[in-house]
């Protein structure tokens, strides 16, 4: 019978050999610098105003309902010749496949109430998005900027809000309302 004799000699810079590997992998992560995250593309980026509202129904809407789970598109509206007649509410309502395609929500905010907006509706037909009412003085409207300094009127915007309740894009008129595109165009973008 012939015994074998086995050398410890490899067993023995293996152990070595496997804690320099995992140590130098260690090293290398943690001298890893990484960039911090990205700022924010535009100045004006801020926490959107929570608010709750009444829809042309008089039901409630909180804003809070989508803030984490859903991107929002706010649409201030110029009702005042009723909101069937506004150029943002036209805009969206003709090209509502580009914004349906974007996985968010649309929501209307007028300054009329809620009787004149269904009286909008049975006039030309009902919106593919839903209409909320701003009675309170137009409080909504000064929190979210869309209120004429000048006059302290309501005017017509857009505003597109993140999942996490960041206002990403915001067009007012009439300085820079932009187009029904742009707004789905970046809609789209906003995560």
């Amino acid at each position: 019978m012939t015994t074998v004799v086995r050398s410890w000699r490899p067993l023995f810079w293996t152990i070595p050999l496997a804690a320099v590997v995992i140590l130098s992998a260690v090293g290398w992560k943690l001298s890893r610098q990484y960039d911090p995250p990205a700022a924010p593309e535009r100045a004006y980026i801020r926490q959107a105003p929570v608010f709750q509202l009444h829809d042309e129904s008089m039901k409630l809407l909180r804003l809070q309902r989508y803030i984490g789970r859903q991107k929002i598109l706010v649409a201030f509206l110029d009702a005042s010749e009723g909101v069937d007649h506004s150029l943002v509410a036209q805009g969206i309502r003709e090209n509502w496949a580009d914004f349906e395609r974007t996985g968010g929500v649309v929501i209307g905010i007028t300054a009329v109430r809620p009787v004149e907006n269904r009286g909008a509706i049975e006039r030309g037909g009902a919106f593919p998005f839903v209409l909320l009412s701003d009675l309170n003085q137009l409080e909504v409207h000064r929190q979210w900027g869309a209120c004429d300094e000048k006059t302290d009127l309501p005017r017509e915007g857009v505003v597109i809000v993140d999942r996490a309740g960041w206002i990403r894009f915001i067009h007012f008129a009439p300085d820079s309302l932009g187009t029904p595109a742009q707004w789905a165009k970046e809609f789209a973008q906003v995560r």
